[in-house]
């Protein structure tokens, strides 16, 4: 079984050679490497081809790509998935790293299993040498992901997924040009809603640099980030109107865009430039209630305790669901 591991490259001069060796270093051979330099400013290709020198026996599975011009994380994500030709691919972040049996302990899991999906644990590496260990919750694919949609619950990232390429095109699903931040909000519950099974590893096979000037959730919000993180809610919120017919998904969303309009009322977007990107209505008799605090920035505080608060009695009915 082939995998394609797809890594976007911008910037990272300073971690991109640890990543590399532990890419390389894989203890897996039937891997692409997909490196897609979005016009990065400084060494970091350079770096890429040193360590490459190093494992001359991955040379032929080793692509690099370069944009013409800089087109942000979404797009970079995008070539790589296009250029892809394995059976499934990784994402991974060009300032982390793996462990050497990362791609060996999914693959391994994914035969057992038939999974479209494997997730693992991962790690939070600090640079002051704090190392946290995440557990990925052994939920049953429509809990994990109504926890998703609920945001600040069960992160979405896509990277520590292995994912069966064949989601991602036979349900027309790809990361976005232009969403560069919460770019993985708009991405992974697609893909969890259209996978048909999902599965986990117990070990740990990610190691994310949580505070490195790279990483994008590393960097304090700003208008900009909000404004791709509105466009990246739109994305999902114009895929389950198309997709979720019976409406399983649709109170887990409304959850989710209380705190959408709360980010950005806090970082002084008004309702009507929300309304120009999120096209999202209340459905729900509950948040048709609550639509007169999605109005001003005066109900903000109000607007976060309506989340806080649903969002709690939410997640509890849900974890107990799952007995």
């Amino acid at each position: 079984m082939k995998v394609s591991v797809l890594i976007p490259v911008y910037g990272v001069e300073k971690y991109v050679g640890q990543c590399s060796k532990t890419l390389f270093g894989q203890t897996y051979d039937d891997i692409e490497y997909v490196f897609v330099d979005d016009c990065t400013p400084d060494n970091s290709v350079a770096v890429i081809r040193q360590v490459l020198s190093e494992y001359p026996h991955r040379e032929q599975q080793v692509h690099i790509i370069r944009h013409d011009h800089n087109r942000g994380l979404g797009a970079a994500r995008k070539t790589a998935l296009e250029a892809a030709t394995g059976d499934f691919v990784l994402n991974v972040d060009s300032d982390d790293h793996l462990p050497l049996d990362a791609v060996e302990k999914l693959v391994a899991c994914q035969q057992q299993t038939g999974a479209d999906i494997v997730s693992g644990n991962y790690s939070s590496h600090y640079e002051d040498d704090t190392i946290v260990f995440h557990r990925e919750q052994h939920l049953n694919k429509d809990v994990s992901l109504k926890l998703m949609l609920i945001q600040h619950t069960l992160l979405p990232h896509i990277w520590a997924r292995l994912i069966r390429k064949t989601v991602y095109t036979e349900h027309g699903i790809d990361s976005v040009e232009g969403i560069n931040m919460a770019e993985d909000m708009a991405l992974t519950p697609r893909l969890i809603h259209a996978a048909q099974r999902v599965a986990y590893v117990d070990d740990s096979i990610y190691f994310y640099r949580d505070d490195s000037s790279a990483s994008t959730f590393a960097n304090h919000l700003s208008t900009k980030h909000v404004v791709s993180y509105l466009k990246a809610n739109e994305t999902l919120w114009q895929y389950f109107r198309q997709n979720d017919k019976n409406g399983d998904f649709l109170f887990a969303l409304e959850v989710g865009m209380l705190n959408v309009y709360y980010q950005a009322l806090a970082v002084g977007i008004d309702r009507q430039q929300i309304a120009e990107i999120l096209s999202y209505k209340p459905q729900s008799l509950l948040f048709r209630c609550l639509q007169g605090l999605l109005a001003h920035r005066q109900t903000r505080s109000l607007l976060r305790f309506a989340y806080l608060s649903v969002k709690w009695c939410y997640k509890k009915r849900l974890i107990a669901s799952c007995g």
